[in-house]
Parts: structure tokens; sequence; C-alpha cells
């Protein structure tokens, strides 16, 4: 029996959309599963979630994709965040104390009053991000942050311990969805 494959592409074409967005969400539900059930997501895609709230202490997301996602006073104490893509990513009020963010994209996030006490921020990029208030306490840092133009530092504590008092009248713009 031959199969006349001219009839069957109208079917595909339309079943195509609908299977491809079902693998998107099997694609996205596997990865939280995957988190919850070990405590470890290496190289996942979670841009966009919302983990706010969240307790992920000790976990490895190394190299995961969180671009633009929520973690909104997070507890990310000793998480392993190394090559993460943090890209608009809301870190307001996040406790990132001891946490690995070295080669991490933090371009553009929302990092206010968030804890980074001891954590690993070398070769980290942090341009256009937002650390007013947050706490840097004996973290180390690959750059010098008071010179930088496009990292927003007003009263953010400084790894040596000082407060930077200048600057929080002329802060670079922030993106008000980072803000939520």
């Amino acid at each position: 029996m031959m199969i006349n494959f001219l009839r069957l592409l109208p079917v595909a074409l339309v079943l195509t959309p609908t299977l491809v967005n079902q693998g998107n969400d099997f694609l996205r539900q596997n990865p939280m599963k995957q988190l919850q059930e070990t405590g470890r997501c290496f190289s996942c895609n979670l841009s966009g979630v919302n983990l706010s709230e969240a307790n992920l202490q000790g976990f490895d997301l190394r190299s995961t994709n969180l671009q633009g996602a929520n973690l909104k006073n997070a507890n990310l104490r000793y998480a392993n965040l190394q090559w993460a893509d943090l890209r608009n990513v809301n870190l307001q009020g996040a406790d990132l104390t001891g946490a690995n963010l070295s080669f991490s994209l933090l371009v553009n996030a929302n990092l206010q009053r968030a804890n980074l006490e001891a954590s690993n921020l070398k070769m980290t990029d942090l341009r256009n991000s937002n650390l007013s208030h947050a706490n840097l306490i004996k973290a180390s840092i690959s750059q010098n942050l008071q010179n930088s133009r496009s990292v927003n530092l007003c009263r953010t504590t400084l790894p040596s311990g000082t407060m930077m008092s200048g600057g929080c009248n002329n802060m670079p713009p922030q993106k008000t969805g980072l803000l939520k």
C-alpha cells in the first residue's frame, strides 16, 4: 500500500505547532522536576521562571540559563551559579552568601539589598546592574566597581567593608520589569 504524502502534508503542518508547544512545556517542567529532586540542574533552561522566595541553598546551577527569572528574596546561600546566564534577573533581597557567581552574566540584574557576603564574583559581568544597598563584604571581585559607571552602587557595602555614599542621584536607568 502506497501512502500519498501530499495528502498528509496539510495535517502535519496543522499539528506541528501544537506538538512543538507541548514539547517546550515538557522541556521546561523536566528541569524544574530535576532541580526539586536533586538540587542540581547543570546547563538547564530556566529562563523566565518564578523562584521568588525559593530555598535553593547549596544548589548546583552551573551554566544554567536563568535569563529574566524572578529570584526575589530567594535563598541562594552557597549555590553554584558559575557560568550562569543571569541577564535581566531579579535578585532583589536574595541571600547569595558564599555563592559562586564567577564567569556569570549579571547584565541588567537587580541586586538591590542582596546579600553577596563572601561570594565569588570573579570575572562576572555586572554591566548596568543595580547593587544599591547590597552587601559585598569579603566578596571576591576581579574588577574595580568603584570606577564602573554602569553599576549602581548607592549605599553598597564594598568588600573592604566601606559603604559607598555617593552616586545615588546619578544612578543608571533600570528596567522597570526587574523591580516586580
